[in-house]
């Protein structure tokens, strides 16, 4: 049998054996909810070839599903998006032995906005950055909690504005994760700006993340004081626009910053790529 297609799946696909990696892959594209394939490759595979070779298996046997972004070239030129397949979700039924509600069901054409997209691969960016990281440097990624999780059961703060209005106003950060490290663990809340948030509402953000830690809520629900709020944003400007705004309502140096395009496996832990509110210099995360 030639190539196979991209976008459609063929009525007698050469013939495959599920193994122990294509779970782990499994597993990973359930969590991470959709990935893009150098983002599966880069966790799992040493080459492209072998990636895309057996990333199609999976897709024909319907292990997985493929979603295409739409591009000016169509769909030769869009790379390929993967999420859950049916297949896929009957095999995690039956290793993790859970039922129907535990597998989350996969987003659908009508949740794929080119907006949530975005957003969601730079999440899963960040997540892939700091995990290989960890991989390489010998630490542990011991939670990782995304905004699915956190919206089923999310926390309000009251917040008191600088014009003096009191306010109570959700707090959904777009993920909390645990870092074990050798000094210890390294607790965090991820803020991915696309740059479609006033000042004004950053602010309140601000002001509710550190309502949130003073009124003792945060340890209480986390069982720890240890926290970072990590705000990767578009460009250097934006960047220094949200820190002002953090400095301005006394933030503090919970309140850290960098630019999406800073983040890689080599650089998010051990690089001076992240500002910190009320310090002008660069500092490394770990």
């Amino acid at each position: 049998m030639g190539r196979l297609p991209r976008h459609k799946r063929v009525n007698n696909p050469p013939p495959m054996r599920l193994m122990e990696r294509d779970i782990e892959i499994l597993k990973t594209v359930h969590d991470y909810r959709i990935l893009r394939g150098d983002q599966l490759q880069a966790l799992f595979f040493g080459s492209q070839s072998t990636a895309s070779y057996r990333l199609s298996r999976l897709y024909q046997h319907g292990f997985l599903d493929r979603r295409f972004l739409p591009t000016l070239g169509g769909l030769a030129s869009s790379p390929a998006l993967y999420v859950l397949g049916k297949r896929g979700v009957d095999v995690l039924r039956r290793v993790l032995d859970c039922g129907p509600k535990d597998i989350r069901k996969p987003p659908g054409n009508q949740e794929l906005s080119p907006l949530f997209l975005e957003h969601l691969l730079q999440i899963n960016d960040f997540r892939l950055a700091v995990t290989l990281a960890a991989r390489n440097l010998g630490y542990t990624l011991e939670l990782w909690l995304d905004d699915y999780h956190l919206k089923a059961n999310f926390d309000r703060v009251a917040i008191r504005t600088p014009q003096g209005q009191r306010r109570v106003v959700s707090l959904i950060p777009d993920a909390y994760c645990v870092l074990r490290v050798p000094q210890g663990r390294g607790c965090f809340f991820l803020e991915m700006d696309r740059g479609t948030m006033t000042n004004a509402r950053f602010r309140d953000k601000v002001l509710a993340y550190k309502a949130y830690i003073a009124s003792g809520q945060y340890e209480q629900r986390y069982g720890t004081r240890s926290l970072r709020v990590l705000t990767v944003t578009s460009g250097p400007k934006r960047l220094e626009n949200l820190k002002k705004e953090a400095e301005q309502v006394r933030g503090g140096r919970v309140f850290w910053f960098t630019t999406s395009n800073c983040i890689s496996a080599d650089a998010v832990l051990h690089k001076r790529i992240w500002l910190i509110a009320g310090d002008n210099g660069y500092n490394v995360f770990v």
